[in-house]
């Protein structure tokens, strides 16, 4: 490059400064056109930075509040297909009870395996896990909720009305429950001691001790339809609560799509006014290093 002459040098130094100014311009130009963003940083919003921050933090809690949300539905899903099969297994049960309360011919022996057997399987469908989580625990995730063979537990046996036994449940008393929008928590837990499922294994636990006793059978009956409208109420409850979560995560959703177009509104770079302004800058480039280049071939008699 050709040095300036004593003459020129203020006026080129001034050029060079406007040369550096551009190129610095047209680099901050061609960036967001490349990103997409109107820079690199925060502070390259202005004044909208703190707005733009406000914003993305209102934006990841919705996001989080639906993780959340998404999480517990699957939960009271597994919850209430759980139930169907307990609801399956107390008709089972129900079915065999009858056929003694309607005079048939009933083997106590086939009564005491029939009760036995539900007694194992209610134990397991109420241990059910689902992602490291016992659903049935209260907040002993980490516990298995039932377990029959507690020796606390009472052998039922006449005179009745018997008596209600929750020995089997080693889970606590709390209810899960989650925040699924600002303020708004909702309650989803349901307790394998809750009295539907108390009923029901109180009726196997009759039925399997005293499978020849027609006073017994009748408790165990009339327990096993109790626990059935029971059981019942608290699938209309979590399919209530399944509704309520769905409508808000279709809520939040709409709320995190117009936080997201007030980011994109801030941070994003607008292409074609960028674009414009790119080639007035090249141009003003262009015509610069062409005033230095004349510039640097002026000699003092060229004035003079």
């Amino acid at each position: 490059m050709t040095s300036p002459r004593v003459s020129t040098f203020a006026f080129s130094g001034r050029l060079n400064a406007e040369n550096l100014r551009i190129q610095t311009e047209l680099s901050k130009q061609q960036i967001k056109i490349s990103t997409g963003k109107v820079g690199l940083t925060y502070a390259d919003t202005g004044r909208a930075t703190q707005r733009l921050l406000n914003v993305e933090n209102d934006l990841a809690r919705i996001e989080s509040q639906n993780v959340v949300a998404s999480n517990v539905s699957a939960r009271i899903e597994a919850k209430f297909a759980t139930l169907t099969n307990i609801l399956d297994l107390a008709g089972n049960l129900q079915q065999k009870l009858a056929q003694g309360l309607s005079g048939s011919l009933l083997v106590p022996a086939d009564v005491q395996n029939t009760a036995s057997n539900a007694q194992g399987a209610l134990e397991s469908l109420l241990n059910v896990n689902l992602g490291g989580r016992y659903l049935f625990s209260g907040d002993l995730i980490d516990t298995p909720p039932v377990d029959i063979t507690d020796p606390a537990i009472i052998v039922q046996a006449p005179p009745y009305p018997s008596i209600p036994d929750t020995a089997y449940y080693q889970g606590d008393n709390n209810l899960a429950s989650a925040e699924i929008s600002d303020g708004f928590s909702i309650t989803y837990g349901v307790t394998a001691d809750h009295p539907g499922f108390e009923k029901l294994f109180r009726a196997m636990n009759i039925a399997a001790n005293n499978p020849a006793d027609p006073a017994s059978i009748t408790e165990a009956f009339d327990l096993v339809k109790e626990a059935v409208t029971d059981i019942g109420y608290i699938q209309t409850d979590l399919a209530s609560k399944a509704s309520i979560i769905e409508n808000q995560v279709v809520k939040n959703e709409d709320d995190a799509n117009l936080f997201k177009s007030i980011i994109s509104d801030i941070s994003d770079t607008d292409l074609a006014a960028t674009t414009v302004l790119l080639t007035q800058l090249q141009t003003q480039l262009e015509a610069s290093y062409s005033n230095t280049g004349r510039l640097t071939r002026l000699k003092l008699f060229n004035f003079l």
